[in-house]
């Protein structure tokens, strides 16, 4: 049993279950405690100890479900659909049994394969534990591909000792009384393994699935994922906030109190005869760092300002305050959108007032008129859009003020850097004030970028 409950670990942490090897001994003891009498507290059992939040124990729970059940839902739907067989299935053991009396041969090949044993004496409990031995002698985790599951099932039938009764076939008389004896067996063994490796694949192939979307996601180009993507690849970002948040997150220091104040000190001691009861210390009020997020709504970047502005959001915890801005045709602040609505609402919004034909002259104005007191020496200005600006008046020198009075300005841009200054593109003319432009059109590149960003900010 502890075998298959580390399989069953397996299969959850494929399926984005973190699970330390602490945690597993742990789930483990709790498994031993908790006994294997009843399966609903040996499954919250091990959602307890595995799960960490609300998301994976749903996860653990349903894999549990999957990996212990005999039969999937679909199949037990089916079960329950289709009559019961009770009165031919006693005629058939009894004819089964009767012919194998009558051949010593085929007894002794039979007596080799104790999950035959068991399924001559319908013991369930010796069944099920002889094939998960056998399961538990097969790699199952390279069952990734439908391709495979042919493979797997032979592997399983070797397993369990289904080669002699196939060599014997082979080597049988047609006409021989056994045969079809030796026959029914068979078919049961391969329908049993059929069905195991069956499971055994959608347990397994889920958590790769789910793995290989995931990478296949974070290569994708942003604009380019299809809506039914939509809730898997918010579900990425929020890993990666996630992620990104236990990287970054500020880590308990002992500060230094700074030089003693030695004017203040005196001062104070001379109400007690010079004796300084009270101490002051000089410390240097460090500015915090803030970051302008300054997104693109048009239509052909709004999607990667959605999941910019999504990210930012999601990692507010540990970036620097952050302020975040809109603009296509006009600009404005929507930094208490973020605060009013929730997360896909405040970006619905701000792309509802503020795309359109994009005008990176007379946005720039506007940011400067709303935000230029703001800026210091401590802003980082995170610029999101493609730099196309419709043969319009590109106002690089209010660009250039900008960068003047920031600490650094850096540019994302969707498209590719052999697109740069191409047509109405003014990427090559604005880049020579930014101190970071990237190529930035996947989340992988996002997170690399947000990675370093909070490096720096720190």
């Amino acid at each position: 049993m502890q075998a298959e409950l580390l399989r069953f670990m397996q299969l959850a942490r494929q399926q984005g279950v973190r699970i330390s090897p602490a945690e597993s001994m742990d789930a483990l003891k709790a498994a031993q405690i908790a006994g294997l009498e009843s399966p609903s507290l040996l499954r919250e059992s091990m959602a307890m100890t595995l799960a960490k939040t609300q998301e994976e124990e749903a996860i653990c729970k349903a894999c549990f479900d999957q990996f212990f059940l005999r039969q999937t839902p679909e199949e037990q739907h089916e079960d329950a659909a289709t009559p019961p067989k009770a009165e031919a299935e006693p005629d058939h053991r009894q004819e089964l049994a009767q012919a194998l009396a009558n051949d010593q041969q085929t007894q002794e090949i039979l007596a080799q394969s104790d999950f035959v044993q068991a399924l001559l004496k319908q013991d369930q409990a010796e069944i099920d534990a002889q094939m998960a031995e056998a399961l538990g002698s097969l790699p199952l985790q390279q069952l990734s591909f439908f391709t495979q599951k042919g493979l797997f099932t032979r592997r399983l039938l070797d397993a369990l000792g289904e080669a002699p009764i196939r060599q014997t076939l082979a080597a049988m008389a047609q006409d021989s009384p056994a045969r079809q004896a030796l026959l029914s067996v068979q078919e049961t063994m391969q329908a049993q393994a059929k069905q195991a490796i069956e499971r055994a694949f959608e347990l397994n192939a889920a958590g790769q699935h789910d793995q290989l979307m995931a990478e296949l996601l974070r290569k994708t180009k942003l604009s380019a994922v299809e809506r039914r993507h939509a809730d898997r690849l918010q579900g990425l970002i929020q890993k990666l906030a996630r992620k990104l948040t236990q990287r970054h997150r500020k880590r308990p220091k002992h500060t230094r109190r700074g030089q003693l104040h030695m004017i203040k000190t005196l001062r104070r001691g001379i109400a007690h005869d010079g004796v300084m009861f009270d101490t002051f210390w000089r410390r240097t009020e460090k500015r915090k760092p803030q970051i302008m997020a300054v997104c693109d709504v048009s239509g052909s970047v709004s999607a990667y300002a959605k999941f910019l502005l999504m990210l930012l959001y999601y990692l507010q915890d540990v970036l620097p305050r952050t302020r975040s801005f809109a603009f296509a045709h006009d600009l404005g602040e929507i930094t208490t959108l973020f605060q009013q609505h929730p997360v896909e609402k405040a970006i619905e919004i701000a792309n509802w007032r503020y795309g359109g034909a994009t005008d990176y002259g007379s946005s720039l104005d506007k940011f400067w008129e709303i935000a230029a007191q703001d800026i210091t020496k401590q802003t980082t200005i995170i610029l999101l859009g493609d730099a196309r600006n419709n043969y319009g008046d590109h106002r690089f020198e209010r660009l250039l003020e900008i960068s003047e009075r920031c600490r650094r300005i850096i540019w994302l841009n969707p498209e590719g850097k052999n697109q740069w200054g191409t047509g109405d593109s003014e990427m090559l003319r604005y880049q020579r004030v930014c101190q970071v432009a990237h190529e930035c059109n996947t989340l992988g590149q996002l997170e690399t970028i947000v990675d370093q960003l909070m490096t720096l900010t720190r």
